[in-house]
């Protein structure tokens, strides 16, 4: 790294960004947000529908030689690997394809999770070895790519249902191999954990099969789901990587190295609009949500709760309920959105589908995705004081709310 990292700052940033993952997608916008010349490479048509609108977009797996052959043609000035951990001959490729152009090359790295109360195996092939002498049906949650391990034997695949996404190319590949339509769920996450719990209990599966996805993956939410419904977990051991960045670092060496603009946060402006007319709907049904319920109620025409459990607090409040897990299009016809579910994972879907869809959001647990704040409020008869730190200060926002509320001021 050192062989190009002290040569100077480059005055044009342009970056390839081989995005194989929620974070690498993640990257991809914010480079693009932030002003680079960004474009991004993805294996599927469904990746490239993820990736924000002006995006290049090269869509097509690549061997090593059309690797090379795209950047001696392009010239980029970074190029970084933000692939699956596991996807370790494409990573192999990425950075022979950079060396022999001699292009720099930077590598995100995935942060691994805790493994307790999981069994280990070393790849999928002693994964299905296992699980052939375990009793109980299987869920597959590892994707379509080595499926195969687990169709050989008659016996083992009957037992077994496999999640992978909604694409045509995947599904076909899981009937070529033998398994029934029955035996396939479709999907695309982010997965919580009372999805996947239902998901085992609606299949009987005894046996979760997961691969080591860290937290962008959804791990936790697979191996406590796991333990609700009763179910031995099998964790595809991860490839060892000893080089690479995570992603705050990588960002770091962005700014430093290639120009990129940092991110400057002005304050947001307090606005104060008449919501009475507007539809609100809030994800979540813990003591943020009941907070944020409590304080939106007297301002808004309508507000919607959706969420697998509800506190019995915000039950009482004169609102509707939707009784289930964030879905895809769930944000569609609202004026307002808030994420205030305790899922990390969930909470970012949900701000993607309202960034795209242009609706204003909140997200309770990042302020960087919140395209407005949620002020702690100061209410005597009309007059209604909103006090807000930017997303940066909780302690001085409710300890000056308190001083206000207390007549101190």
């Amino acid at each position: 790294m050192e062989s190009w990292l002290h040569r100077g700052v480059i005055e044009m940033s342009n970056f390839l960004v081989f995005a194989g993952t929620s974070e690498g997608r993640q990257l991809v916008e914010l480079l693009w947000r932030r002003g680079a010349e960004v474009c991004a490479s993805v294996a599927t048509d469904y990746g490239q529908k993820l990736l924000p609108m002006g995006v290049q977009v090269y869509q097509e797996r690549l061997d090593a030689q059309e690797m090379e052959t795209l950047l001696q043609t392009k010239r980029f000035d970074c190029v970084i690997d933000a692939t699956h951990p596991y996807a370790k001959e494409v990573t192999t490729n990425i950075k022979a394809a950079c060396l022999n152009a001699g292009m720099p090359c930077l590598r995100l790295l995935r942060p691994e999770s805790q493994q307790e109360n999981c069994l280990y195996a070393a790849d999928m092939a002693q994964a299905a070895q296992m699980t052939a002498s375990m009793a109980g049906k299987i869920l597959l949650t590892t994707g379509s790519k080595e499926l195969d391990v687990f169709a050989r034997d008659p016996q083992l695949r009957e037992r077994v249902f496999v999640r992978v996404l909604p694409v045509v190319e995947s599904i076909q590949r899981c009937a070529e191999l033998g398994f029934s339509p029955k035996q396939v769920i479709a999907m695309q996450g982010p997965f919580s954990c009372e999805l996947n719990a239902a998901m085992l209990r609606q299949t009987g599966a005894k046996i979760l099969v997961t691969k080591e996805s860290g937290a962008a993956g959804g791990f936790a939410q697979k191996r406590e789901a796991a333990q609700k419904a009763g179910a031995t977990v099998i964790v595809i051991g991860r490839p060892s990587e000893q080089e690479g960045l995570s992603f705050e670092q990588l960002i770091t060496v962005l700014e430093r190295e290639f120009a990129l603009a940092p991110q400057v946060q002005k304050p947001y402006f307090p606005l104060f609009v008449d919501l009475s007319g507007s539809r609100v709907i809030l994800f979540g049904g813990g003591k943020i949500a009941l907070r944020r319920a409590a304080a939106l109620l007297p301002f808004c025409g309508e507000l919607h709760v959706v969420a697998p459990q509800i506190c019995s607090d915000l039950k009482e409040l004169e609102i509707s309920f939707a009784h289930h897990a964030y879905q895809m299009g769930d944000c569609a016809g609202y004026d307002l959105v808030l994420a205030a579910t305790d899922d990390r994972a969930v909470n970012h879907a949900i701000y993607r589908e309202a960034a795209g869809l242009g609706i204003a959001v909140n997200v309770a647990d990042c302020p960087k995705e919140c395209s407005f704040y949620f002020p702690a409020l100061v209410q005597q008869g009309d007059l209604v004081i909103g006090i807000s730190s930017s997303g940066k200060d909780h302690r001085l926002v409710k300890m000056t709310a308190s001083r206000l509320r207390a007549g101190e001021f």
